[in-house]
């Protein structure tokens, strides 16, 4: 899946590969230890009952394990591409639901959709047939071949179940691009995917209500929570590409606050606290040094000195130096914009000409020229 996730509290990088993050969600620890868990004690001891219970655990954890390799690789084969075509990648995060590769932007033609959208499935049916030929050809031992026979059958089911096509899945993209490169009406092609989607969800909700009822609560429970998370995910996705197509006809200079209050970068925390955070009741202000701007304070960064040190502290040995993710210019489009702030971790923007601070933008900027706009 690309472009939809879940929250990004609770993630943590855990490495790189070809310099794309590869993060964890917390979340993702519950679903490892629950399929670990089925697998140990439902799975293994049927297709295994001749050996120990401590082989059906360490079955059942290195088979939990490569599932999610294999996750891994169906989200940095959507994320090789879309670099391939053009479009950065901020991360992959695994979660409880599967993965997500996490594309800064949106394909601007729909075959480059299609070419990000498909190598996901094939990735996960290409992972499959080279396990079942490895089984094959080399008829491994009773509990590796196991292992294998699973990592085949959900390796075919990820690779289906991603070609459902509603968005956001894989198959819900290559609808929406088809859909797109028919009648050249991006908004509304998107428009059908998403119901498509939620069509999907609620059947997916649907069913695992009938198996609840049936008796099967846990299988039906994760049917209920995956249509809810794509029901969410469609109608998500669908209102960020009406937000990108508003604020990509706007600049920053139509939401940017002009008058800008800044500190010098030899105020003392001290005199940062007392005459500016307290008066002015603000997160963060832009730091000048000899009228060029060249980072920002902000509140968190006073919980690195302890409050003792305060008084003999500079604004400048705590400031983010200003860099991309922090700044911007008038003439920006105001969607790349939001997206930094909503990246930043600080939700302001220094708008910067020539090095000079010629305003400020906040989240809150933004969302009060969407309300004026529409």
């Amino acid at each position: 899946m690309k472009g939809a996730g879940p929250p990004r509290e609770g993630v943590a990088t855990i490495f790189r590969i070809w310099g794309i993050p590869v993060r964890v969600h917390v979340s993702w620890l519950v679903i490892f230890g629950l399929i670990a868990w089925s697998l140990s004690v439902g799975y293994f001891p049927e297709r295994l009952p001749d050996l120990p219970l401590l082989a059906h655990w360490a079955s059942g954890l290195l088979a939990a394990l490569l599932l999610f390799v294999s996750v891994l690789l169906h989200e940095l084969s959507h994320s090789v591409v879309a670099r391939r075509c053009g479009i950065p990648v901020s991360g992959i995060t695994l979660h409880v639901f599967g993965g997500v590769s996490q594309l800064e932007r949106e394909p601007e033609r729909p075959g480059v959709e299609i070419a990000v959208a498909v190598v996901g499935p094939l990735t996960s049916f290409a992972i499959a047939a080279v396990v079942a030929l490895a089984y094959a050809l080399l008829g491994p031992p009773e509990a590796p071949a196991a292992i294998m026979r699973y990592l085949v059958l959900v390796n075919v089911l990820v690779g289906a179940f991603n070609l459902v096509p509603g968005f956001p899945l894989d198959g819900g993209r290559l609808l929406r691009a088809l859909l797109w490169k028919v009648k050249g009406d991006l908004a509304w092609a998107s428009r059908m995917a998403s119901l498509a989607g939620s069509v999907f969800a609620f059947l997916l909700i649907g069913a695992g209500v009938f198996r609840a009822l049936s008796g099967e609560f846990l299988g039906g429970l994760w049917f209920v929570l995956i249509g809810l998370f794509l029901r969410q995910a469609a109608e998500g996705s669908y209102q960020q590409l009406l937000l990108q197509r508003v604020l990509g006809r706007l600049s920053v200079r139509d939401a940017m606050t002009s008058e800008v209050i800044h500190v010098p970068t030899d105020l003392s925390v001290a005199h940062l606290v007392e005459e500016f955070f307290w008066a002015h009741h603000v997160s963060s202000f832009p730091v000048l040094d000899g009228g060029r701007v060249v980072g920002i304070i902000s509140l968190r960064q006073l919980k690195e000195v302890p409050r003792e040190r305060w008084a003999e502290t500079p604004v400048r040995d705590l400031m983010l130096p200003l860099a991309g993710p922090l700044m911007a210019t008038p003439g920006d489009s105001l969607w790349e914009a939001f997206e930094k702030l909503s990246r930043n971790g600080l939700g302001r923007l220094a708008v910067v000409e020539d090095g000079r601070l010629v305003g400020y933008l906040s989240m809150k900027d933004v969302i009060h020229l969407i309300a004026v706009s529409t």
